[in-house]
């Protein structure tokens, strides 16, 4: 008897230098090699910086390969701030440069590796570019949510020469002006003279330059309509293909963030801590892996907690070194000691998704990143929503049209009043909205575990990405 022969598929990733983005990458390449697809094996090869690959070094297996991009030597940019983990905020730009002049590095890389197709980050629409100049096709894998990059497609599109409002009212500003505003304050930032490629470009060239599809971290299930208005901005002949929430699990998460014994112990404090605690009665206070609180920031969230009357568990980090100018907080506010059963604070990083699915844990006071919103609606948290900067107030937005969020109120994203998130938790602690929140967010974990374990999404995606490659339309039977 005869069998098919099983094709092989090769595929670059190639995530931006940020934890948030490196991890979902990863955890696709991971489903994508194990994916039971009868016909095509794939082979990934992931691209970044000797330092963010160090860090995940252990996830490296012969499907999943690492390869290492070595950036331009810059004077106030040595190679272990190649990342954007304890990167200062003035050098981001410098880093946005290194790695549009590494361009040709990755062109050779891609040469030695010789692969059938390129998953690229919106931050290089130049890597489509020189994949292309070697007949590779691209597509861009977007860890956005489809909200949050149509909000901003629009802004720099339709609403920019129409003066019309993004017109989903739930997840935008409400007028034109106001979305400018915020596209001004956020996202199109103050351009340096010596950059390679304009900010705003940046994610519209990706979008272009994208082959017959963009693939998108989401549950489809949730954001259809956003995905199907933004396939409408890049001109209707782009499909937008989810590929779901990519949840990661603890361990991998640790990995990813670089988290090692001394991480794993403070894990086990933290669930020793809430297994002591009664269900649904404690606030996990989180705002992302690469965020730190001003000194004023720091104290009106300490201060909030404790007038909020509720138990938390409050993860915080302080940065590196300390630079002439920089407002982050060194350390928590003067005088800040809970009571060991009132609240518990950590320094670093916790393991968020084990926090969020313990039965003790009642609501997630978040910046609401996209990982952190839908990790909170895998486990049925509902979310106190704290958006401080770029894409984080549309989620937040989002969130709270879902019926999933309470939002603290806010005169401009990054401030707050104490007063203000002591009620906001309240109210997602306590109370009949307390308990609208929770069905609803028991409601939408349904969903996202669904999308979350559904295979033939991976399935679909590498029969797309293998159409795109000329490959799994022909098949040659071998004997047995």
């Amino acid at each position: 008897m005869a069998q098919m022969e099983r094709e092989h598929l090769s595929v670059v990733m190639f995530p931006w230098l940020a934890h948030g983005h490196v991890t979902p990458y990863l955890e696709l390449a991971r489903r994508l090699t194990s994916a039971n697809d009868a016909d095509i094996d794939v082979t990934v090869h992931l691209v970044s910086t000797p330092v963010n690959l160090s860090a995940i070094a252990r996830h490296q297996t012969p499907r999943i390969r690492f390869a290492e991009l070595h950036l331009p030597a810059a004077p106030d940019l040595p190679p272990e701030l190649h990342t954007t983990k304890h990167l200062p905020a003035r050098l981001m730009p410098a880093l946005k440069r290194a790695c549009d002049l590494a361009a040709p590095r990755f062109g050779a890389l891609l040469d030695e590796i010789r692969p059938d197709l390129l998953l690229f980050d919106f931050l290089y629409p130049w890597a489509p570019l020189e994949a292309a100049a070697r007949g590779v096709p691209a597509a861009h894998l977007s860890t956005f949510s489809a909200a949050a990059t149509s909000f901003v497609v629009h802004c720099l599109g339709r609403g920019r020469r129409e003066g019309c409002a993004f017109p989903f009212r739930g997840v935008g500003f409400g007028s034109a002006e106001e979305e400018a505003k915020y596209m001004a304050q956020y996202i199109l930032r103050e351009e340096l003279p010596d950059a390679l490629v304009p900010e705003r470009n940046r994610l519209l060239l990706s979008l272009a330059r994208s082959s017959a599809f963009v693939a998108v971290k989401t549950c489809a299930d949730v954001e259809r309509p956003y995905m199907d208005y933004l396939s409408e901005l890049v001109g209707g002949n782009k499909e937008m293909v989810p590929v779901g929430p990519l949840l990661v699990d603890a361990d991998a998460a640790a990995a990813a963030a670089g988290g090692g014994t001394s991480s794993e112990s403070e894990s086990d404090r933290v669930m020793r801590w809430l297994d002591a605690q009664t269900p649904a009665s404690v606030v996990l206070v989180c705002f992302g892996s690469e965020y730190f609180m001003s000194e004023q920031q720091l104290a009106r969230m300490a201060r909030g907690l404790e007038l909020s009357g509720e138990r938390f568990v409050w993860v915080v980090r302080f940065p590196r070194e300390t630079e002439e100018g920089d407002e982050a907080a060194r350390a928590l506010p003067r005088g800040f000691a809970p009571a060991p059963g009132r609240g518990l604070v950590v320094e670093g990083w916790a393991p968020q998704r084990r926090i969020l699915a313990h039965p003790a844990c009642g609501a997630f006071l978040s910046h609401c990143g996209w990982s952190s919103v839908l990790e909170s609606l895998a486990a049925g948290v509902p979310i106190v929503a704290l958006p401080l900067h770029i894409d984080q107030p549309l989620d937040a937005n989002l969130a709270t049209e879902l019926g999933a969020a309470v939002r603290v109120q806010q005169e401009r994203f990054g401030e707050f009043r104490a007063e203000d998130v002591a009620r906001a938790v309240r109210r997602a602690m306590r109370g009949e909205e307390s308990h609208a929140l929770r069905r609803r967010a028991a409601e939408l974990r349904e969903v996202v575990a669904r999308n979350d374990a559904d295979d033939a999404q991976v399935a679909a995606l590498v029969q797309r990405m293998a159409r795109l490659c000329g490959k799994g339309q022909q098949r040659v039977a071998v004997p047995n």
